[in-house]
């Protein structure tokens, strides 16, 4: 399988793709769960002695978490580097870095108009990338994400079965299970015959990304990307336990390695602003089978969430350096390269 090169020349600042329609609606709609999910847990929790713990949190764990939660965006850019690999686009590990930072920057002020997956796609494009490749690695990187918050969350399941009622416990494997089926039955679309009439080049064109999904999952980058994913997920749950340690909490390692990957799960959900809310809700709910109330579980996910947004704080610097090359240089220098996957 060739490669090509991507990189960003100093030619053209970037110009960012323009939100789709129904933007708008769809932030409205973000913006009410999040606020709504917030306000109740927030209205609910008894909050007695959670400022004083929070005023005499230990800095030095308070550190450790937020180390943890900023290097699990440079794994991010790891995984990035991989999928992109996969598919076919080299990158150095200094450029995917700043993809990373930049398109989780955006994601975070741009939360209801682009999404950080979008931005990061749109500059990798913009600075060399095909279309079609970067299409394919964001795919690769949203799998490879899922894939590594699977194993954990396998790995956390004895624990959960022994303290939560079976039907909590075995929901999370449920929905995963059957999520992993219909990923594989989704896989080998391409290996159905279609009758004349919808051989179409939209459906020909969807049947060979198809393909090339499949061949990529099971490429050397793949399997790397899939270390550097569920290292992202240690990460943040290293920062959990870190973050608890800081606010005296008492959050075992099992209940983390338990709890964290549901809540990354809900958070990946959708349905709110970069996860916040829903996150909350998913801790204070996870973490009470194992004793912690919810204004300490609250805190402890807004904890979190505040280290995403602060780690994102880079970003809005690294794109600034950050220009790309015109659409018309890229196809050209395309045309004469080899860089398409096997």
């Amino acid at each position: 399988m060739s490669s090509h090169e991507v990189s960003l020349s100093p030619t053209e600042p970037i110009v960012l793709p323009a939100p789709k329609p129904g933007g708008r609606l769809m932030l409205a709609a973000k913006l009410v769960v999040t606020l709504g999910v917030l306000g109740l847990l927030a209205s609910k929790a008894d909050w007695s002695g959670v400022l004083d713990r929070v005023a005499g949190a230990d800095p030095a764990w308070l550190a450790a978490g937020f180390a943890a939660k900023f290097l699990s965006v440079v794994f991010s850019a790891e995984r990035w580097r991989d999928a992109l690999h996969a598919a076919g686009e080299r990158v150095s590990r200094w450029l995917a870095m700043r993809l990373m930072f930049a398109g989780l920057f955006f994601g975070q002020v741009l939360p209801g108009a682009l999404g950080g997956d979008v931005v990061r796609g749109w500059l990798t494009y913009r600075g060399g990338g095909s279309s079609s490749a970067v299409v394919l690695a964001l795919v690769m990187d949203r799998l490879l994400a899922l894939v590594g918050c699977v194993l954990l969350l396998f790995a956390g399941l004895p624990h959960l079965v022994a303290t939560a009622p079976p039907a909590v416990a075995w929901a999370g494997p449920a929905a995963v299970l059957l999520l992993a089926a219909g990923l594989l039955a989704g896989i080998q679309a391409d290996r159905i015959p279609l009758p004349s009439i919808l051989k179409r080049p939209p459906v020909l064109a969807l049947q060979a990304l198809v393909a090339r999904l499949r061949r990529a999952l099971f490429s050397r980058w793949a399997l790397v990307g899939l270390v550097h994913s569920t290292t992202v997920h240690v990460c943040t749950i290293f920062a959990v336990i870190a973050y608890s340690r800081a606010l005296g909490l008492p959050v075992a390692v099992a209940d983390a390695v338990a709890v964290v990957p549901m809540t990354i799960f809900a958070a990946a959900l959708p349905i709110s602003l970069n996860g916040w809310g829903v996150r909350e809700g998913a801790f204070v709910a996870g973490f009470a089978l194992y004793g912690l109330g919810p204004a300490e579980a609250l805190v402890l996910s807004l904890m979190i969430g505040l280290s995403v947004t602060l780690s994102s704080l880079p970003g809005g610097l690294l794109w600034l350096g950050l220009s790309g090359r015109r659409p018309s240089d890229r196809r050209g220098e395309n045309s004469a390269s080899s860089g398409t996957p096997s």
